[in-house]
């Protein structure tokens, strides 16, 4: 019974090996030097770009399958802008912040699958099908625009931190995604992507867009 035991006790040490790894490096939340200027956008993900999209309104109306899915999400931002995907590993940090100051106007989570996230499946980078939350918030100057948190093959639990009517200051912290997946910014008129398809994204430092 001796080798039982030592498989029991190896078992155990690696279990509570990985739970610290996992409380200190997986949840770790850094400092970040936050621009503090509300004309632009810093990105709300730990990651890398994967997708910078122009979106009109009058063009997906007429579409079905995962356009006729981004349809639905920017109905309520504007009649036509930018998304910008970023793809998060389980190696980024995993919290995400708040792009501008401004408040929460809405959120709304959706059930759904948990497909890889990793694999591009269309030219947004989005699985349209994965669970998901979103934030709809309002900068200071009136805009809207939408954050979504996208849960992936290993991230199955999303969080979010915030409520509607909550003010925000640029860079807090809005949510968590655990191991890490995808966060979708979709940015209304007058919004200017300042990042491309490639660039490596540091939560509430990088700055994705700016106002025109």
């Amino acid at each position: 019974m001796k080798w039982f035991r030592r498989i029991c006790y190896s078992s155990a040490a690696v279990l509570v090996l990985f739970l610290i790894f996992y409380r200190v490096w997986f949840l770790r939340q850094p400092e970040r030097n936050i621009p503090g200027n509300e004309n632009v956008f810093v990105s709300p993900a730990n990651g890398k770009v994967v997708s910078v999209r122009e979106w009109n309104e009058a063009v997906l109306q007429e579409c079905k399958g995962d356009l006729g899915v981004i349809n639905v999400w920017t109905k309520d931002v504007d009649t036509a802008g930018t998304i910008i995907s970023i793809q998060m590993n389980p190696m980024n940090v995993h919290y995400q912040r708040a792009p501008t100051g401004g408040k929460v106007i809405s959120k709304q989570y959706s059930e759904g699958l948990f497909n890889n996230a990793v694999t591009m499946c269309n030219d947004y980078g989005i699985r349209f099908e994965n669970e998901h939350n979103e934030i709809l918030m309002q900068t200071t100057s009136g805009k809207n625009y939408k954050v979504i948190q996208i849960a992936g093959f290993l991230a199955r639990r999303i969080e979010d931190y915030v409520a509607p009517e909550q003010t925000l200051k640029q860079g807090e912290v809005i949510g968590l995604i655990k191991l890490g997946s995808q966060v979708t910014v979709i940015l209304p008129r007058g919004i200017r992507p300042t990042v491309k398809v490639g660039d490596k994204t540091i939560d509430g430092e990088t700055v994705i867009a700016e106002e025109e």
